[in-house]
């Protein structure tokens, strides 16, 4: 087969883009070539740009939910996406377009169904986002993380479209132990450590919480912090931080599996990446579903990883002294064993399907 491309359109935040890195690592292991399209905004070019991998931007964001100037803006802009999906599709004529998520999706998917292409959808989180919703009335199949995930999508009558595959998590979260990640960011091996971080945008109300919860816990004993703050925390956080020599503020770390590596616990908040990849390290973590998350999702997320070593807080009542006291509960808990990655990967099982059997 001379043409090898295969379209992956992820927009928005990590949490849409990194299970489309994953995927398209995987495919080109086998000698395919991904290409991303995704929305012309800050967070999705830094990390596509720093993948390596070859993508196209489009000037499209999430839709207004209330009928505005602002919807009709999103509608103009959509129609000309479309316009723009089609013919890069055309030119590039890949063997199947696969959506993880955002409205970069829609255009991309529409237009890769118009020329007659395979379309694929995947959905991260347990309550499907409405992207994903209308895409699934016309994609080939429909591909999901979590098993509750499919009542989102019983209306298609075809259990057949809609398959389990899990969450594709990037290997290079393994790539680290615990004493080789704490050389790598030079912080101390024997003291207790935590690791903080709310997404690729940041968490201004997580941060602030989580850092006077820190203070509490060191007039008890000496802890270091890892804390990723996202771009619009960064500047307050670092200035609260700047005089503490074991509280690290990080704006965004593209090597975060030195900090999941250097962790003893983990808080965080609960997209479907984070709590997957805390499931799969398998390391005690805290996680603080965002209240204001679309259908509350982030909260069916946390429920559904919600164990003895993973505790489910609800930001809404949350202070720094219940935060600081459910990490010394944790902390007393016996060091788990981390799990294996799962083989085959979700992104082994999404690669056999997308690709043309031989």
């Amino acid at each position: 087969m001379s043409n090898k491309n295969i379209i992956i359109a992820a927009s928005g935040t990590g949490g849409h883009i990194y299970p489309g890195l994953a995927i398209a690592a995987e495919l080109k292991n086998r000698g395919f070539n991904p290409i991303f399209f995704i929305s012309n905004n800050s967070a999705s070019h830094a990390i596509i740009e720093n993948s390596g991998f070859q993508y196209l931007a489009f000037n499209l964001s999430g839709m207004p939910r209330k009928i505005s100037l602002s919807f009709l803006v999103f509608c103009f802009k959509l129609i000309l996406s479309t316009i723009k999906a089609f013919k890069n599709i055309l030119a590039l004529k890949p063997i199947c377009a696969l959506s993880t998520g955002g409205y970069i999706g829609v255009p991309t998917i529409f237009a890769a169904k118009l020329l007659g292409k395979k379309t694929y959808i995947h959905e991260q989180n347990t309550i499907a986002g409405k992207a994903n919703r209308y895409l699934s009335l016309i994609a080939d199949k429909v591909l999901i993380s979590f098993e509750g995930s499919a009542k989102c999508f019983s209306y298609r009558n075809d259990d057949k479209k809609i398959i389990l595959t899990g969450y594709p998590i990037r290997k290079d979260i393994f790539k680290a132990d615990r004493k080789t990640a704490r050389k790598a960011l030079q912080i101390d091996d024997n003291i207790f450590t935590v690791f903080i971080f709310g997404g690729s945008l940041g968490a201004k109300r997580l941060n602030e919480i989580a850092f006077d919860s820190m203070q509490i816990l060191s007039i008890e004993e000496k802890i270091q912090v890892i804390h990723i703050s996202g771009e619009k925390g960064y500047k307050d956080l670092s200035q609260k931080a700047q005089n503490l020599p074991y509280y690290r503020v990080i704006e965004y770390m593209h090597d975060i599996y030195n900090a999941y590596g250097a962790a003893d616990i983990i808080i965080s908040r609960a997209g479907a990446g984070s709590v997957f990849e805390i499931k799969t390290l398998n390391k005690p973590a805290i996680l603080i579903p965002l209240p204001t998350a679309a259908d509350n999702h982030q909260y069916y997320n946390a429920k559904e990883a919600e164990s003895d070593n993973i505790k489910v807080l609800d930001e809404k009542i949350l202070t720094p002294q219940i935060l600081a006291d459910v990490i010394l509960e944790l902390k007393k808990l016996p060091k788990a064993q981390e799990n294996p990655i799962f083989k085959p990967s979700p992104q082994e099982t999404i690669a056999q399907i997308l690709l043309p059997q031989a």
